[in-house]
């Protein structure tokens, strides 16, 4: 082994992390990374549970399709930050091999989210709370409005039900309404005026006629 190298390194191990930070120099010298890479992110107060869909869905948006190695090693370099801790530059020229230009714009999301988390009590991103936030509430404004809707109908079946108890339709096979029954009892009273009338006359003329 070699003198100043540690245990388990070989050259093409030792050649390319000199090739990363070769980049990583040529990239800052040029400006190439966002201000808030400045800032450390602790991974211990981080939830990976909730960052894996996230990166997963991220990751298939930008590449167009679903890769699960792009996806497992970024969430492994998450995961085993190494001694000196997550270096967000070293991310993005790990990853740019995978993503090519889109490494920029995904890392700098990613380490926002990070940043967020971890000031967070239960490792979340403050977006990601806010997004499920107006998730729940468009559920309960949907669910509401369902029961409008159903509560709307149950007063339209309800009025329908005391109209046809109060007037119940005429049927088609026949049968007849309660006013039109009324209707019949009326006239079949005043034909039977009109008989008793008739015959009164008819006795008062045979009268007439006796008397004659």
């Amino acid at each position: 082994m070699s003198s100043g190298f540690f245990r388990g390194t070989n050259t093409e191990q030792v050649k390319h992390v000199n090739a990363e930070q070769k980049i990583i120099k040529e990239m800052q010298k040029n400006k190439r990374f966002p201000d808030h890479y400045a800032q450390k992110v602790d991974m211990s107060k981080v939830s990976m549970d909730v960052m894996k869909p996230w990166i997963a869905k991220r990751i298939t948006e930008m590449l167009g399709f679903e890769d699960d190695i792009v996806v497992d090693f970024c969430v492994a370099q998450l995961s085993e930050p190494g001694d000196k801790g997550l270096d967000p530059k070293l991310l993005q020229v790990n990853l740019t091999g995978f993503l090519e230009r889109k490494a920029g714009p995904f890392c700098s999301e990613l380490w926002q989210h990070l940043l967020s988390a971890q000031e967070s009590p239960v490792g979340v991103p403050r977006e990601f709370i806010d997004q499920k936030k107006d998730e729940l509430k468009k559920k309960k404004e949907e669910a509401e409005k369902v029961q409008e809707e159903l509560k709307r109908r149950r007063q339209d079946l309800e009025e329908a039900s005391k109209l046809e108890r109060r007037d119940p339709p005429s049927r088609e096979d026949g049968g007849r309404s309660r006013r039109d029954d009324d209707r019949g009892r009326d006239d079949r009273g005043r034909d039977r005026s009109r008989d008793r009338r008739r015959d009164r006359d008819d006795v008062a003329g045979l009268h007439f006629c006796r008397g004659a």
